[in-house]
């Protein structure tokens, strides 16, 4: 392959899981979390409402083949990509085994929809449900004959977990699967998702350690997109009414998806 063809090539690959990164992070949206990547059994209280404002910056360098081989993203080393963002979420609780909520973006392009049951929940262990909506708002120009995965409606759910070792030591596991509602330009066949947080409470309960792990797959009618992502931060709950949350995720494992590194800050307000 000549030089022209390789910069030809390389550039349709960068188009092609700039698309696919987009579609593969439509997770359950709306619903409150008490760590970083998964979220816990518990919902707001009832009558209660959350709102958290929440920032992210992820950059991307490098893109895995479809063999698992890390390559460079851009034709040149020098290149890199910063994607930044601000979101809004808005969660109500109702008689304590349910919440609804929704998480808007900035540039009011997408919104997230979603609501988590609790079916069980003891001193030791608890199960919940969650189910949610993807929509997108079309806030630009659209052409309606191209089925791009951010003009679809797309919907999921899953169960959680949350296992409560001691006072302090918790771990929350989630398993989600989601779908679009109509046929995508790429032939979409569903994604599957997989979280699991640990977390530690020191200086009575007003810092939490966390520490997880994200895995999301994609399948296509021809090819499958799979990555596997590290979420180290900690969570800051000094106040009554309020948590911050500050996490540094990345990714260490994929296949025919973009390698992202990041920061994320997000601070939950608690209303009665």
């Amino acid at each position: 392959m000549n030089i022209a063809m390789r910069k030809v090539a390389l550039f349709s690959i960068v188009v092609f899981f700039s698309l696919l990164s987009k579609e593969a992070i439509s997770q359950v949206g709306g619903i409150s979390a008490s760590k970083i990547g998964a979220v816990s059994v518990d919902v707001v209280d009832n009558k209660k409402i959350e709102f958290e404002p929440g920032f992210f910056h992820v950059v991307s360098k490098n893109v895995w083949d479809s063999d698992g081989h890390l390559e460079n993203l851009f034709s040149s080393d020098d290149s890199v990509r910063h994607s930044t963002g601000i979101y809004f979420r808005f969660t109500y609780g109702l008689w304590d085994k349910l919440e609804i909520g929704a998480s808007i973006s900035t540039d009011l392009q997408r919104s997230k929809w979603g609501m988590r049951y609790i079916v069980y929940s003891k001193e030791k262990l608890g199960f919940a449900l969650i189910a949610g909506a993807n929509i997108p708002f079309d806030n630009k120009e659209i052409d309606k004959s191209i089925r791009l995965s951010d003009n679809l409606t797309s919907i999921g759910g899953g169960a959680v977990m949350t296992t409560q070792f001691s006072e302090n030591f918790s771990l929350d596991v989630n398993a989600q699967y989601q779908a679009f509602t109509q046929k995508t330009d790429k032939k979409h066949k569903g994604s599957y998702f997989l979280n699991a947080d640990l977390g530690y409470y020191v200086f009575k309960h007003q810092l939490q350690f966390v520490g997880g792990l994200g895995y999301q797959q994609s399948i296509f009618e021809k090819f499958t997109d799979e990555v596997l992502t590290v979420y180290p931060g900690i969570t800051v709950e000094t106040g009554k009414n309020y948590i911050i949350v500050i996490s540094a995720p990345f990714d260490i494992y994929g296949k025919n998806s973009i390698k992202n590194r990041g920061v994320s800050f997000a601070l939950t307000l608690t209303f009665d």
